[in-house]
């Protein structure tokens, strides 16, 4: 694929993207050149939300780029590269590592973990969802480094751990929280507002402040509408699933279902 200099997301000519995004577009790129030269399916690293709303967006990757995490509601996927439907796939890059903490009485934090396969020197961009359930973790891993994670994470924190790979359907999946809130309108700020207990006037400060993401974008528009199927995340504080409206109060309130990961 020839190296254009305009960038165009969604017909748009974007002309202030980061270098961080310039270099994504270049890594992706080469990853395309490669798949069209050697007839094959080609993967990246794990990917950010962000990212992956980024690249869906680029233009010249239309009907090219799928995502794949190791199940349905994975945050951090690896690209997956097709340019000809006869192309020649060895199959998805990554592995799910099952970790237990061989004291019973230990609890592994998401951080805990994460942090135990930093210090073993390995990048985040190899490393997809974490999940925890007191003194059980799993994690996506990309297959390039799996040898070395599974002969050198023997500790989480403070406690000794036993790892072993496991196949995808035996994930843990996240908890959620199904909720049902009362909103005077679908606008950004009022759900916002209403699923994280927050005054809407604070919610739309956060909102300004960037501290809100739309389907893992950045939004900074108070009044957008949101949809049923939208994933609304605010910084620091969690995560919702918009299900959509259930009802109508007799004042013209708004009845929604959400779910809220725990």
């Amino acid at each position: 694929m020839p190296i254009n200099q305009d960038i165009f997301l969604k017909g748009r000519l974007i002309t202030n993207i980061s270098n961080d995004e310039k270099i994504l577009l270049r890594k992706t790129k080469d990853l395309v050149s490669k798949s069209e030269k050697t007839f094959s399916v080609v993967y990246s690293h794990f990917l950010t939300p962000a990212q992956q709303m980024f690249l869906l967006n680029y233009d010249e990757f239309a009907g090219v780029l799928s995502f794949e995490g190791g199940y349905e509601d994975a945050e951090r996927r690896i690209c997956r590269i097709c340019t000809n439907e006869y192309n020649s796939d060895d199959g998805l890059p990554i592995i799910l590592y099952s970790v237990r903490a061989t004291d019973k009485n230990a609890v592994l934090s998401h951080r805990d973990v994460l942090g135990a396969l930093m210090g073993l020197g390995i990048k985040r961009e190899m490393i997809g969802d974490i999940m925890t359930n007191q003194n059980k973790a799993q994690f996506f891993c990309h297959d390039s480094v799996s040898g070395f994670v599974e002969m050198n994470l023997t500790k989480i924190g403070r406690y000794s751990v036993e790892i072993n790979k496991s196949d995808f359907s035996e994930i843990i999946p996240p908890p959620k929280k199904p909720v049902n809130i009362n909103v005077s309108s679908m606008r950004l700020d009022s759900i916002v507002g209403e699923a994280f207990g927050i005054s809407r006037t604070k919610s739309a400060e956060c909102i300004r402040k960037g501290l809100i993401s739309v389907n893992w974008e950045i939004c900074l528009d108070v009044s957008r509408e949101i949809k049923p199927d939208d994933k609304i995340s605010l910084h620091g504080k969690g995560k919702i699933s918009v299900l959509g409206i259930s009802g109508t109060s007799k004042k013209g309130r708004l009845f929604v279902d959400i779910l809220k990961y725990v």
